[in-house]
């Protein structure tokens, strides 16, 4: 293979490695050609001090650059088998490579990053900022800047200042605290991208359609102060979030309401169905024309009841051309009415028995007996439809879940608390003894009940104990400052620091290296053999 051939492969693999003048990109790219071989980083490109000198990462900038081309270079076939590039895992080296957000030698803290810091500032949680920064990955702009990279929108200072800035603003007007704001951000974190030109001119299209809505007994719960659209917002935030996103709102919804009174449909059942479910949207009108002549052709020939005609014309039906319409109906049985506007009729019927089951579980929680009551299901609907994860989950699943918590100390009450604020919680596997320990270190070492800790931090629930405890005992001894620091700051910030790698290392300064050495010292010690022996682990569970 030429040199030629070479470079331009691995600019198409990884193209982290090169600026924006095509010439390689030195201190960034010896991690990406150890990936690229198909073995594991060195400690150094990991766990390496930040205030490592320039000489030193020249060094090694001139020595993996000698090996990156002998890899890609070599013109043997035995090493290009053996691994020079092992094209069924390229995919996911050329992804380490283009993220060196890894190495906390190479990038700042995310804390430092202009959209993450101005999140923090205006009181987002360390957890709500983590969700999103996962969802939102880092990467350095034209100019060699670090910012966030949301739908290829670099989030610099000037575009946070500009646009986040008074959209944030604006929402707090709507009468929305942080907590509600941190909900909305987190269904869409493309959210964060509008300018603050289009983000006004959706609120004020959904403010109009929150005008046409009911009032809602759920909306004393909302934050007091709250107006119409504040109380819309923090009660569907997954349809509002995907709405606010749309341009020329304002004229979609004329038309959505426009189309639907064609139907019979009034105004108001029409705002609910789209702050109830953002895909009831309609933006193919030559498609949906066509689909409403078809349906008033079926109500008049008897085919549907007015009925069937309003459920279909609030859900995304409207999307579907004649033709598929009737080829779903034909083929799809008695339920085809009900599964019509569905891709998946099997994933709807999952959905279905999520909910029974869920609301079986709530009404015996509560203590009453009997067949499920309609309220218990509505309720049960409104979690699965908050948590994908319980959506496919099988209802003995579901029910096992809540029969091991109630095993592991929560009583009914608490059980109900749980599923209302992490409907997520009954996804995990209960069995084996990972998650129960994880438990008990909780409430040990932060003083959490089981409780407080599924209701305030359950995304922390599939971390590895030994994990989590052996980094804080590191911290305690090797770093006392650092640890009297963040946990003064509540278990939040603590879990975050003690679960992520890179915030870890950033923040202890330590190397990986010195990190390994510790652990195996630490679990010959009477807390590394409670927290750190191995688990037994949980049998496989098969989904139905």
């Amino acid at each position: 293979m030429s040199v030629r051939r070479a470079l331009r492969l691995a600019r198409l693999l990884t193209p982290g490695l090169f600026g924006a003048s095509g010439h390689l990109a030195l201190p960034s790219y010896t991690a990406a050609a150890t990936s690229l071989a198909g073995g594991p980083l060195e400690a150094s490109s990991w766990g390496g001090s930040s205030n490592s000198s320039s000489g030193s990462g020249s060094s090694s900038a001139s020595g993996g650059s000698a090996s990156l081309l002998t890899l890609m270079c070599s013109s043997s076939s035995s090493s290009w088998s053996s691994g020079c590039l092992r094209l069924r895992n390229y995919s996911s080296a050329a992804a380490a490579a283009a993220e060196p957000a890894l190495a906390p030698s190479s990038q700042p803290p995310v804390r430092e990053l202009p959209l993450w810091r101005f999140l923090a500032q205006q009181g987002f949680s360390a957890d709500s900022i983590s969700r999103m920064h996962r969802a939102a990955p880092i990467r350095r702009n034209r100019e060699g800047e670090w910012c966030s990279n949301v739908n290829k929108t670099a989030m610099t200072e000037a575009k946070v200042q500009r646009d986040v800035a008074p959209n944030i603003a604006a929402l707090r007007s709507e009468g929305l605290d942080t907590a509600g704001i941190e909900r909305l951000f987190e269904q869409l974190p493309n959210l964060l991208t509008p300018t603050q030109a289009t983000f006004s001119s959706s609120l004020a299209a959904l403010r109009q359609l929150a005008a046409l809505l009911p009032d809602e007994p759920r909306a004393v719960q909302a934050p007091p102060g709250a107006t119409q659209l504040g109380v819309a917002l923090w009660l569907y935030p997954t349809a509002a979030a995907f709405l606010l996103m749309r341009t020329n709102l304002g004229s979609l919804i004329d038309s959505n309401l426009r189309l639907r009174r064609r139907l019979g449909i009034n105004d108001q059942d029409t705002a609910i169905g789209l702050f109830k479910q953002y895909s009831t949207l309609v933006t193919n009108f030559e498609r949906a024309e066509a689909m409403v002549a078809h349906l008033q052709g079926l109500q008049a020939s008897g085919a549907l009841s007015a009925e069937q005609v309003a459920e279909l014309a609030l859900s995304s039906a409207l999307s579907l051309t004649p033709a598929e319409f009737d080829r779903r109906w034909r083929e799809g049985g008695p339920s085809a009415l009900k599964l019509i506007s569905c891709n998946d009729p099997a994933g709807r019927q999952r959905q279905q028995a999520a909910v029974t089951a869920l609301g079986e579980l709530l009404q015996a929680a509560d203590g009453l007996p009997g067949p499920l009551q309609q309220g218990y299901r509505q309720q049960g609907k409104e979690l699965v439809q908050r948590s994908l994860s319980v959506w496919t989950c099988s209802p003995a699943t579901l029910r096992a879940s809540c029969a091991r918590l109630q095993q592991l100390g929560l009583s009914d009450s608490q059980l109900l608390q749980v599923i209302h604020k992490q409907p997520a919680v009954l996804a995990y596997n209960w069995d084996g003894e990972a998650k129960p320990r994880l438990l008990a270190w909780v409430q040990q070492e932060l003083g959490l009940s089981p409780v407080d800790f599924l209701t305030r931090h359950a995304g922390y629930v599939t971390n590895s104990v030994a994990t989590i405890a052996m980094r804080a005992d590191f911290l305690r001894q090797h770093r006392p400052a650092l640890w009297q620091d963040v946990t003064s700051r509540g278990p939040g910030p603590l879990l975050s620091l003690l679960t992520k790698a890179e915030f870890f290392f950033a923040r202890s300064g330590c190397t990986q290296a010195e990190l390994a050495a510790f652990n195996r010292a630490w679990l010959a010690t009477p807390a590394g053999r409670r927290w750190g022996a191995k688990p037994r682990r949980a049998p496989r569970r098969h989904v139905s």
